[in-house]
């Protein structure tokens, strides 16, 4: 299933996704298949978890149900089910393995509250380095990640939105807020973004290698 997580939607996260999406099948009317052993769970899962507060216009939900369905019945009463901001957008039959596991890239838009020349200069300066690192914060510690691995470059659309493909390898990827704040840094000021968008994700045979090069943790 592909579909879009828009508007107040977007404040929706991850787990709570998967819920609003297991519930609105479940009231269609059809079942959702389960797997088996002692703690049985539905057959649902997201292709790439989606930040809080990043809208999706294009986000893939794998899901399998216990009995054949005609689709166009379907699609009409799980979108009826649906809440406001998630919006079904089409079905396709997979005989693949899972989508997390051939997610490859995603990309993104992002719109500024206060674009300016600076903007353009420092997607330039973004652009020309080789190595870009920064230090995210987790619970379990610190570490650096060098964004520039995951996000080569950051290209300025005429309406002054910032554009980039990002890396997904299974070692990680970067993130949307990340490139943000490299950006920041090169502009020498705050840029209040005032939309993050995941426009797409990009699926491919399997994932690419992870990046060369160690990382270090640090500790707190």
């Amino acid at each position: 299933m592909r579909f879009a997580k828009t508007g107040r939607a977007r404040f929706i996260a991850h787990l709570d996704t998967l819920s609003v999406l297991v519930r609105a099948v479940r009231r269609t009317g059809y079942q959702l298949a389960f797997t088996e052993g002692m703690r049985p769970k539905p057959l649902l899962s997201l292709a790439l978890p989606l930040g809080v507060g990043v809208e999706g216009e294009d986000e893939i939900c794998d899901f399998s149900l216990r009995q054949r369905v005609p689709l166009s019945e379907f699609s009409r009463r799980l979108n009826q089910e649906l809440p406001e901001g998630i919006r079904l957008k089409s079905f396709s039959p997979s005989y693949e393995s899972k989508s997390a596991s051939r997610v490859t890239g995603a990309s993104y838009r992002v719109r500024l509250a206060n674009p300016g020349e600076d903007w353009q200069e420092a997607a330039a300066a973004y652009s020309r380095e080789n190595d870009l690192v920064v230090l995210r914060h987790r619970p379990k510690g610190d570490k650096e990640v060098n964004v520039k691995k995951y996000v080569k470059s950051v290209n300025i659309a005429d309406d002054g939105s910032a554009r980039f493909e990002m890396l997904v390898t299974s070692e990680g990827t970067a993130r949307p807020e990340e490139v943000i704040s490299l950006l920041e840094k090169f502009a020498g000021r705050k840029m209040e973004a005032v939309r993050v968008v995941r426009t797409g994700i990009t699926l491919g045979e399997k994932r690419p290698p992870a990046p060369a090069g160690k990382r270090r943790r640090l500790r707190r």
